[in-house]
């Protein structure tokens, strides 16, 4: 693991839900540590707006504001193809240690989303399947491979299998996919992801893959689209998981855009 990789998560993970929670709570602590005699807020005012705070931060209604203008403008269906070379590109969301011993990985709930929905894209349009994400730090491309074909052959995925087992992150799956798509000719791309991660990876997509189109296709959204009910302004386990997500989704967006326009100069 490079430092900085290392540096990237830590920064991310402290600045977006649930880790941002605990850099409030020891901000908090340090300024009523150093207070003296000057006014400023209480430990009662502090410990109302933390709770309020988290409050909002873990209500499904929160969580659907946010997760709406990520998800809603992607398909869960694709049309037939428009190239004459297509290629369905599932990116990772994931993986985890199968025996507890780092030799045997399997797809991660997400990842295994993603996978059986690029699977299914790849039947309808007759085109390859080519998967992209690794774990460098712990498994090998060739560890990596035996997961996916094994996963493949779960499902009765039975068409051209392609993988790439390196990358770590979005930027990293694009950069390293990118070299396969070119090299094997293809024309057009079909972006599998889930729904809250299409917007990144499409942006990602337009710098790494240049002139071939590219179709998104969500694999699935974390908010529906029915009514609001009573209960979504309850807090919940899932609000909080699917706020943070979002959040971090779009700490995401900012950070590449500011990456992008960095590495361009």
């Amino acid at each position: 693991m490079t430092l900085s990789y290392l540096l990237y998560k830590t920064i991310g993970a402290f600045l977006t839900p649930p880790g941002i929670f605990v850099t409030a709570a020891l901000l908090g602590g340090l300024y009523f540590c150093r207070k003296s005699e000057r006014k400023g807020m209480s430990p009662s005012s502090f410990a109302f707006f933390f709770a309020l705070f988290l409050y909002v931060f873990s209500i499904p209604l929160t969580a659907r504001l946010l997760l709406m203008p990520l998800e809603e403008p992607y398909p869960l269906e694709i049309a037939g193809a428009e190239g004459k070379a297509p290629v369905v590109l599932v990116l990772a969301g994931g993986i985890w240690s199968a025996d507890g011993s780092d030799t045997v990985f399997s797809m991660s709930p997400e990842t295994l989303q993603r996978f059986v929905a690029g699977a299914s894209a790849a039947r309808k349009l007759g085109a390859p399947l080519l998967y992209s994400g690794g774990y460098p730090e712990k498994a090998a491309d060739g560890r990596i491979e035996e997961m996916v074909r094994r996963t493949a052959e779960i499902i009765g995925f039975r068409g051209e299998l392609l993988v790439e087992g390196r990358s770590r992150t979005t930027w990293e799956n694009f950069l390293l996919s990118s070299e396969i798509i070119r090299e094997r000719g293809f024309d057009e791309v079909i972006l599998v992801t889930s729904g809250f991660h299409l917007r990144r990876s499409m942006n990602s997509a337009a710098r790494f893959l240049g002139p071939e189109p590219v179709r998104p296709l969500s694999s699935g959204r974390l908010e529906g689209a029915g009514e609001l009910i009573a209960t979504d302004v309850l807090p919940s386990p899932s609000g909080l998981r699917n706020t943070s997500l979002a959040l971090r989704e779009l700490a995401g967006i900012l950070a590449y855009e500011l990456f992008g326009s960095l590495k361009g100069r």
